[in-house]
């Protein structure tokens, strides 16, 4: 590998970092927002994307123990956020989103891509940032492969 790529590499890394940080300190600054952690807003985006959705899919995605998402969903619920129901054969629980909990996470969709855009705005071009999203993208879908192929290999 070469030391450009190494360096491209660690300022990658640095990059999904800050901008994560970023966003966690956007979302601490929205009132409506405070009591909840990104992850439980993205649990909740997963949710809406996958209308009655299983804890274990949940998981799947995002990568984590069911625990963590049981945990995150019993919280969500106390909080109006999501219901949970039988699942179609009746062992396995579904999920939806309430509206209370489809307007929390508009609202936090608003304030975070509200944010970014007035940050970038001056910076790039609109074209320039749906380009440079369409590469995340990209990478994102190869890691997902990835990660499905790597489970696969552990079960044959």
């Amino acid at each position: 590998m070469s030391e450009e790529l190494r360096t491209s590499f660690a300022k990658f890394r640095e990059a999904m970092w800050v901008i994560n940080d970023y966003i966690v300190r956007v979302m601490a600054e929205e009132e409506a927002l405070k009591g909840y952690s990104q992850q439980q807003l993205e649990t909740l985006r997963i949710i809406r994307e996958n209308p009655n959705i299983s804890q274990n899919t949940i998981a799947s995605t995002q990568g984590v123990f069911k625990t963590a998402i049981s945990n995150r969903i019993k919280k969500l619920e106390a909080d109006g956020l999501v219901v949970i129901q039988p699942g179609e054969d009746m062992r396995k629980k579904s999920i939806s989103l309430t509206e209370k909990g489809m307007n929390l996470l508009d609202k936090a969709e608003d304030v975070v891509y509200s944010k970014l855009d007035q940050l970038l705005e001056n910076h790039f071009t609109k074209e320039e940032v749906i380009y440079f999203t369409k590469q995340l993208d990209k990478t994102v879908q190869l890691l997902k492969t990835t990660k499905v192929n790597e489970r696969m290999t552990e079960y044959e």
